[in-house]
């Protein structure tokens, strides 16, 4: 019996240094040294400092998550948006595909509801840097591997492609649309694709300024856009927030009106 007994604590032991204070398992995040292919040493400071975060935070079940970079992630509480509770935001400023391949252990062990993926400009502005390797094939292959690698583990979650948004830069036009139209033409059947680039778009296939802080990331009229146009697909998994009605503070003031007796004398 006792020999049992110190095999049942040291397998607690082990349980409880493979999770975090939360109880969930420390192997579904990556590692602080982790080697990500094509990530910078900037992004690689975002990364991990997020994911410290993320770890802190879990997704939790039963939730929407938000999945990409810096445009997904600055939106900050994507619940305030939608007057929700089961809104994760698992963006990470400077994310790029190979960063998310890294991170899904997490997304696939919480199941989500629903899955919002936005990313690939990361990776297409270090395509064009001039020890840029990154290709548009790969970049576009990258994101239909997240996808394929999300439907295969978890089935039941509804996955939502959302295309590159356009950015100030004019050399950039024609790759984000020739990597658009790639992971539009070959995402899963059962993926939605929720064209976003379209509606940020001007005629000249740039970020409308109306929309933008920098000509890439969102400004608070770009977010509302964003928000009101996927409302209709995401509305279909929220968890509503509860409406708190105020007390009613009105004071009432006491009618102090004197009446006096009728002393009319009836005759």
């Amino acid at each position: 019996m006792k020999h049992y007994t110190k095999i049942s604590l040291f397998l607690l032991f082990i349980f409880a240094c493979q999770s975090n204070t939360n109880g969930v398992p420390d192997n579904i995040y990556p590692k602080p040294n982790a080697d990500i292919k094509y990530q910078k040493d900037w992004q690689k400071d975002f990364y991990v400092k997020r994911i410290k975060i993320f770890k802190e935070d879990p997704i939790g079940f039963d939730k929407i998550v938000l999945l990409g970079n810096s445009i997904t992630e600055d939106a900050n509480d994507w619940n305030d948006r939608f007057s929700s509770t089961n809104i994760s935001n698992r963006g990470i400023s400077g994310d790029i595909t190979d960063g998310i391949l890294e991170r899904l252990d997490e997304i696939i062990y919480f199941k989500p509801l629903a899955i919002f993926l936005l990313i690939g400009i990361n990776d297409i502005y270090a395509m064009n840097l001039p020890e840029g390797e990154q290709t548009e094939n790969y970049i576009s292959e990258n994101i239909i591997e997240i996808l394929e690698r999300l439907r295969n583990e978890i089935p039941k979650t509804k996955l939502y492609l959302q295309t590159i948004l356009p950015t100030h830069r004019e050399d950039i036009v024609d790759q984000i649309n020739r990597i658009n139209s790639s992971i539009i033409n070959n995402a899963q059947p059962e993926v939605t694709i929720i064209d976003l680039h379209s509606i940020f778009a001007n005629e000249n296939g740039l970020m409308t300024k109306d929309y933008s802080t920098d000509g890439v990331h969102l400004n608070t009229y770009g977010y509302d856009i964003w928000t009101d146009h996927i409302r209709r697909h995401i509305s279909k998994f929220l968890a509503k927030r509860p409406v708190v009605l105020a007390p009613d503070t009105t004071e009432l003031n006491i009618d102090s009106t004197t009446v006096e007796p009728d002393t009319t004398a009836l005759f």
